[in-house]
Formats: structure tokens, sequence, C-alpha cells
């Protein structure tokens, strides 16, 4: 959990000029005959108040609220998120993992450190029409599907490498992000 705050705290901050991280699914990995779920929610927040000593203790309704206040309608958003695997449990310390979200798409690019082989793992454009699942579609699983979907459920969602994708929507990325041209 240390680790996954610092790449938001320390990268993520320089990145965006702000950072979070949320603790509802990593709570509940603390195995419970190590260290008990309390005990370890108090040590990561003991850690982070000493590594960190300005961050906030929110709840997920007033950082929704403060961010709704801070980007109105998400035109000027442009958040980058740049993480390197720490080799812990299932995060491959030889994979670096980019997402780049703003108004018009987001973008998630995934560098295998051991050969430089990058490969996008996500393209979602917001601006083409969308529409919410019928009664009968409902689903916990529900969310929207772009091009290439980093849960790779459908068959399209193969990484591909970022000269494969059409070459309309590189020039949308590479008008936004010209530093991933090569």
């Amino acid at each position: 959990m240390l680790a996954t705050t610092a790449c938001h705290f320390d990268t993520g901050f320089s990145l965006n000029g702000f950072a979070w991280v949320t603790n509802c699914w990593e709570v509940v990995l603390a195995h419970p005959n190590a260290i008990g779920h309390l005990e370890c929610l108090t040590a990561w927040l003991r850690a982070v108040r000493t590594r960190w000593p300005e961050a906030q203790l929110v709840t997920q309704g007033e950082f929704g609220l403060r961010w709704r206040a801070h980007y109105r309608d998400n035109a000027a958003l442009d958040y980058r998120f740049d993480y390197q695997g720490t080799g812990i449990g299932g995060s491959d310390r030889d994979k670096r993992l980019r997402w780049y979200m703003n108004r018009e798409f987001r973008l998630a690019l995934l560098r295998d450190l051991a050969d430089d082989a990058t490969a996008v793992i996500d393209y979602t454009r917001y601006d083409l029409p969308a529409r919410e699942p019928r009664d009968d579609e409902q689903t916990r699983g529900w969310s929207l599907l772009g091009q290439i979907n980093q849960k790779q459920t459908r068959p399209q969602d193969k990484p591909i490498p970022f000269d494969q994708l059409p070459p309309a929507d590189r020039d949308r990325i590479l008008r936004r992000y010209p530093e991933l041209a090569g």
C-alpha cells in the first residue's frame, strides 16, 4: 500500500499538481493472521503521515466534491499516471504503466522494460456516442469500453504497438501529448 501511495504522492503529484489514493480494496489484502486489518490500516496511515505530513484524509465523497469544484466540466482535465512495478505481489518489476486521461480520451501504455517494447493496452475516446446499459444489461462489471480496453474481455482488446492505432487516433493523441511521438 505504501509503494502505491508513493507512486501517487511523489510521481503523481509532480505530474498533476495533486494526488490521491483510495484504500478500500487494499485494506482487505492484509492477512488476518499476520496483522489485523485495523493494525494494517493504522500502520499505513502512520507511514503516510510521517512521509507526507501535509496529506489530508478525506472521504471519497468529499474528494469528489473537491474534484467537481475544480474540474467543473473537465475541459482542463489532464491527469497523468506513471508507475513502475515494485515486484510486490502482482506488480511486475519489469513493467512501466503510463496513463493519460483528459476530456477527449484515456490512453494507457504498458512498457516491458526487458525488451523496451511499449503497447497500447487501453484507448477510449470520450467524444463518441455512448449509452448506459439497458435494465436487462445491468451488471456490476459495466464500464465504458473503447477501442482497446485493459480488461481484455473482448477479442479487439489485445495490446498493440502505438503505431498500429488508426492514423486519426495517433494524430489526436500526439496533438495533446507530442512527447509520445518517438
